[in-house]
């Protein structure tokens, strides 16, 4: 009896796994079904523009994003938001903040791999709303936050995008997968930082003021503009400039606060950059 109900309860599991079996395939032949029919749909005539036009705004958004995010760090010297976990000591204007990198002592300035996660931060925050703007009669887009790292390389910084968007129209439905995106932005951000570190480190040398000679000749040679004006008391605005690598000036913005007894440094003259010549 013990080895009848054994082998009942065996061809019973026998059974269920044959069932299982049969509804994956079942359900995967479906599924396949379905995803060929919404492919074959997207691509008749009369979709089809529709469709690459969906595409095409969403490959232009993460470009436009990447050259926002850049010029959000450079009005906030390398930052993007104001971190709660890792509070910035910064002056809190209408619309943005402009950190100190040095303050009274401190050396604030913040590392490449901090300003390379908050230019990707901003990506994922502010995607969707270049994508909100894609207009397309008819066409639903469904997606979630993206997944971006970021590089900063000598001439220019790299951003790769991982992003699914779930494109709609009618009762189909098909994803337009971004996976490693890459978004090249020329940029100068890389020697600008240097310059920076170089201006914020000279303090260790003497608080009262820079080797001005020094900092000519290291914008001089990168093609760097470099503005200094009075902030508040003690204090300084430092703007590094360029305008080679995009058609608007490219400015870069932090502040330096000094003790009551230092001597703020000598103001380093500089021109505001012109925009590029059409034979740049």
């Amino acid at each position: 009896m013990k080895r009848g109900r054994e082998k009942k309860a065996q061809i019973t599991i026998f059974i269920i796994i044959a069932i299982i079996i049969v509804v994956v395939v079942v359900l995967f032949y479906f599924t396949n079904q379905k995803k060929q029919a919404s492919q074959e749909y997207f691509l008749q005539e009369s979709i089809k523009p529709g469709f690459i036009a969906v595409q095409s705004g969403i490959i232009e958004c993460t470009k436009e994003t990447s050259e926002k995010a850049l010029e959000t760090i450079g009005v906030q010297g390398g930052y993007y938001k104001n971190l709660k976990k890792e509070p910035i000591k910064s002056v809190e204007l209408e619309t943005l903040f402009i950190p100190y990198y040095y303050y009274q002592g401190q050396y604030l300035m913040p590392s490449r791999e901090i300003i390379e996660n908050q230019l990707s931060l901003y990506i994922n925050d502010n995607l969707e709303n270049c994508i909100n703007e894609i207009k397309q009669p008819d066409f639903d887009l469904l997606y979630k936050k993206p997944i971006t790292s970021t590089k900063i390389n000598e001439k220019n910084v790299a951003f790769t995008i991982n992003y699914d968007i779930r494109i709609e129209k009618s009762s189909y439905t098909t994803t337009y997968e971004l996976k490693d995106h890459k978004v090249i932005i020329d940029s100068e951000i890389d020697g600008i930082l240097n310059l920076a570190s170089f201006l914020t480190e000279s303090h260790k040398q003497d608080s009262e003021m820079y080797c001005i000679s020094c900092v000519h000749e290291i914008a001089d040679e990168d093609d760097f503009y470099i503005d200094t004006l009075t902030f508040g008391e003690n204090e300084m605005l430092v703007i590094i400039s360029e305008n080679h690598t995009s058609s608007e000036p490219y400015s870069f913005e932090f502040l330096n606060k000094y003790k009551g007894d230092e001597r703020s440094p000598v103001e380093i003259g500089g021109k505001a950059p012109d925009a590029p010549s059409d034979s740049k």
